[in-house]
């Protein structure tokens, strides 16, 4: 058999004909690619300017925050009679009187000097993070001030967001009805003669700094302002809490120096934190400083060893009061309150942020009153000679004073103050 194979060809294009279809598909893929690129740039370009936008509206939300804002408070106050007396970028008159406490010793010397140059000055204008900040020094300004506290007087939340973590429902923060619920409990707790129970605490506060500084070798270039500290802040914690409290160590530490460097730790807090002049003082709250994170942890672990303490005093209470015991100290005060005056009781948190702030306000203001006060004492030694005579006269030993003798020492009363 014989196979014969067709193979059947289609007729070869003309060259007008396929160089025509070779264009149409050059230019379909060319017409793609063009809308692609176009596409994309029109992509690009709408990201690129939302960006630019963006970038530009922050430029312009700093440039207010922390300049334009100021500039509109020094004009008002401008249009009152007052001058600018110091201006440094965000920080104003605050890092004045650090760049004169480092290099001169004395964070005052520029409002000495400017109270110097017109003894007749009424108010020092300066700039702080965007607003103006006014040092009032006329008293009568100070009086009015204090008149329309109602109106004026605003806790800035920069300067003291750290203090009103710690004590939100202290007597410093409460509002109008706790806060007179507060000062009647705290007027009651600080009569003169609920004071006079405290002096056992109190003298023994202070027997036992001044041992310690004797071991410890401390008597030769002291360092008076912390050992005041020390003293007083355990004075403060041995008085709330009672002696045993005082005695506990806290990261290694004990609880008295633990507050103190953890106050100055919360004080500079928020000024450590770049973002927080930009954001406000709440961004110290989220923990994204390892600063941030130290000291908000810190702060949780007080409060839980003060909480620990109150439900300790709270099981304590119920058996001593069984064998007729009782303590003599702030807290056991309060909770007396608490269960006499159902409707006039302060809860757990309130207690925890009193008891911090009267240590914050106990320990600091005492320390300095004190140190200020031996300062001047070795300055002018004729005052020392008529306070120890004064004593002399009526029969005082300093060595085992009481309270109910300290009226009678007006010297001594009229150089505190």
């Amino acid at each position: 058999k014989v196979f014969f194979f067709l193979m059947i060809r289609r007729p070869p294009r003309s060259t007008q004909s396929r160089s025509s279809a070779a264009s149409d598909v050059y230019k379909r893929q060319y017409q793609r690619r063009v809308h692609g690129i176009s596409t994309f740039h029109f992509m690009d370009f709408t990201i690129l300017f939302g960006l630019k936008v963006a970038f530009c509206c922050w430029i312009g939300f700093l440039l207010y925050k922390l300049f334009i804002r100021e500039v509109i408070y020094f004009i008002f106050y401008w249009r009152q009679g007052l001058t600018l007396d110091c201006y440094l970028p965000i920080l104003g008159l605050l890092l004045r009187e650090f760049i004169d406490e480092k290099m001169l010793g004395d964070c005052g010397h520029f409002m000495k000097e400017a109270v110097k140059k017109d003894p007749k000055k009424r108010v020092i204008m300066s700039n702080f993070v965007g607003k103006a900040y006014l040092m009032l020094l006329d008293l009568q300004l100070v009086e009015e001030f204090f008149k329309l506290s109602n109106r004026c007087y605003i806790k800035d939340p920069f300067i003291l967001h750290g203090f009103i973590t710690l004590g939100e429902k202290s007597i410093i923060f409460a509002d109008t009805a706790r806060w007179k619920v507060h000062r009647r409990i705290f007027s009651q707790a600080f009569e003169f003669s609920n004071l006079c129970k405290l002096q056992p605490i109190i003298s023994e506060a202070i027997s036992d700094q001044f041992n310690q500084m004797e071991c410890s070798g401390r008597l030769q270039n002291v360092n008076i302002m912390e050992e005041f500290q020390k003293i007083t802040g355990d004075i403060v914690l041995k008085s709330f809490f009672g002696s045993e409290f005082s005695k506990r160590e806290f990261y290694g530490k004990p609880l008295t120096n633990f507050l103190g460097e953890h106050i100055n730790a919360i004080a500079l807090q928020v000024p450590k934190n770049p973002l927080a002049f930009i954001f406000g003082p709440e961004v110290v709250n989220m923990n994204l400083t390892a600063n941030d994170r130290l000291v908000n942890s810190h702060t949780k672990a007080l409060r839980e060893l003060a909480r620990e303490v109150i439900n300790q005093r709270y099981v304590e209470r119920n058996t001593a009061y069984k064998k007729g015991e009782e303590r003599e100290d702030l807290l056991d005060f309060i909770l007396n309150h608490n269960s006499k005056n159902k409707d006039e009781q302060m809860s757990e948190t309130e207690i925890i942020d009193a008891f911090i702030t009267l240590f914050i306000a106990g320990m600091d203001t005492t320390a300095h009153l004190l140190t200020v006060s031996v300062y001047y004492l070795l300055k002018n030694p004729e005052y020392i000679t008529k306070i120890m005579d004064e004593a002399a006269e009526n029969g005082i030993n300093f060595d085992n004073i009481q309270f109910d003798e300290l009226g009678s020492l007006k010297i001594l009363d009229a150089f505190l103050k």
